[in-house]
């Protein structure tokens, strides 16, 4: 069961994120791992640290937030309190982002090894408003495709 204070801190720091105000929002998110460690928004929370860092170009530790999230909590669900329309495990999220802080920097090597950990999440997805699934291989298929074609122009 999720407390009161859990999704309030959830909360603030998705409002800090969508306003760009990241350093507050990595505050309240980092707030939220430290008072409630064991609960089920702590993946979430995390996954939108590091988002936070790929927004402020800090791809480095961007990918060690990915990377956590993947690592402790590989069970993860991504959180519905976003009202969003993302499906599935967090996981998946993460090696979308890791493969696209990869290519920001420029590494495709790590960017396809990326790519490729998606093929372990089929169920994870986007649901387009057409009500179709998009898989998070299929988006980052084609980012990566797109990004490869931008380069060797």
């Amino acid at each position: 069961m999720i407390r009161d204070r859990e999704i309030q801190l959830f909360s603030d720091g998705m409002n800090f994120a969508k306003e760009e105000f990241f350093l507050d929002a990595i505050s309240k998110m980092q707030e939220l791992e430290t008072e409630y460690p064991d609960s089920e928004l702590v993946d979430d929370a995390l996954y939108n640290i590091g988002l936070c860092y790929f927004n402020m170009n800090h791809f480095e530790k961007s990918i060690a937030y990915f990377k956590k999230v993947i690592n402790e909590f590989p069970e993860g669900t991504i959180s519905v309190l976003t009202g969003g329309n993302e499906y599935g495990k967090t996981g998946a999220k993460c090696w979308y982002a890791i493969m696209n802080c990869n290519l920001a920097m420029g590494d495709i090597d790590d960017a396809k090894e990326a790519l490729s950990e998606l093929a372990n999440y089929n169920e994870s997805y986007i649901l387009h408003e057409n009500g179709e699934k998009i898989t998070y291989e299929e988006l980052a298929k084609n980012a990566f495709n797109l990004f490869v074609n931008q380069v060797s122009k």
